[in-house]
């Protein structure tokens, strides 16, 4: 062979290779492009099943939500109203029933509160609260109660009944205060705040408070009464003893008898006034003595035990017109 036959070979056969490397790139560039088909393909695919499950559901959704919205006819309506009416007056009537029928609509307990000195059972048993009996009925009744608490009991002021919890009654007491003793023979009675003498006899007697003499319930003690309940509490507690000495021209006139010593004269219808003046006219004198405020509106002298009436008469002017003077 020639070399020209040669070269035609070679040739022949690079254009043979040309040929297949063209032939693979376009199979390549096929299958790829068949790929990317079938992707979008798919993709568009996906698509449009989402967008039909949404429109298939939202379907749903406005089925049941028609099925549940029901429009009531107006008959309708109001045959609902009156059945939710009659249960309810069923359903109240049940729960009262039961109420009435459980303990918790009688008196469970009675409490009482603020008694000092009074008789406790006493004061219960006035009320005429009964325990295990309607609650109501006797609530409804507690000012009728009250008053024959203060009317039975001398001792008590005041009483308040009130609902303590959920079945419980509450007595709350408010007592007058004693104010001193009056002696009868050999017993003591506490004379109270608002002038009144209890009838039964005490045993023990508060020592700071004064003993009553010649004093009896009427006027001339409730006046006294008035005036005292104006000293304050280190005067009261200086007086030992008080003495009615009333006379049918005078029926006001009073003594007191000091635990410093001294003595006091004066009208019950004054004395409160003159009474702030004590300490320090007390603190003035010289040796204990008699202090007289029973002259007139302002006059108060003072003068020793041992001292004669003339003594006295020129001392009490004196004094006079040294009060005048200040």
């Amino acid at each position: 062979m020639t070399d020209k036959d040669n070269e035609k070979k070679e040739n022949t056969k690079q254009d043979q290779l040309m040929l297949t490397t063209q032939d693979e790139e376009k199979t390549t560039e096929n299958v790829n492009q068949r790929i990317e088909s079938t992707k979008s393909t798919k993709s568009t695919n996906s698509i449009g099943n989402a967008e039909l499950d949404n429109e298939t559901s939202e379907e749903k959704e406005k089925f049941s939500f028609s099925a549940l919205k029901y429009s009531q006819t107006p008959k309708e309506k109001e045959l609902f109203k009156r059945l939710s009416f009659i249960l309810s007056v069923l359903a109240i009537g049940i729960f009262i029933t039961l109420y009435f029928i459980s303990p918790f609509s009688k008196v469970d307990q009675i409490i009482l509160s603020g008694v000092k000195k009074s008789n406790a059972e006493k004061v219960v048993n006035s009320s005429k609260i009964k325990p295990d009996k309607s609650l109501w009925e006797q609530f409804f009744k507690k000012d009728e109660y009250s008053a024959a608490i203060v009317k039975e009991n001398p001792r008590v002021e005041t009483a308040k009944i009130s609902l303590e919890g959920l079945n419980n009654l509450k007595i709350a007491v408010k007592e007058y205060e004693t104010i001193g003793y009056v002696q009868n023979g050999s017993d003591n009675f506490e004379v109270l705040s608002n002038g009144k003498i209890l009838k039964e006899p005490i045993k023990t007697l508060e020592k700071e408070l004064p003993l009553l003499v010649n004093f009896k319930e009427g006027e001339n003690l409730s006046e006294f009464l008035e005036a005292y309940n104006k000293f304050d509490d280190k005067t009261k507690k200086n007086i030992e003893n008080i003495e009615s000495l009333a006379t049918k021209t005078n029926p006001f006139r009073i003594k007191f008898k000091m635990r410093d010593g001294n003595e006091v004269i004066g009208l019950s219808t004054t004395i409160a006034d003159k009474m702030a003046f004590y300490d320090k006219i007390a603190s003035e004198m010289k040796e204990k003595g008699v202090i007289d405020m029973e002259a007139g509106t302002s006059g108060v002298f003072s003068y020793p035990f041992e001292k004669t009436e003339s003594t006295e008469t020129i001392e009490s002017s004196g004094f006079e017109q040294a009060e005048q003077g200040q």
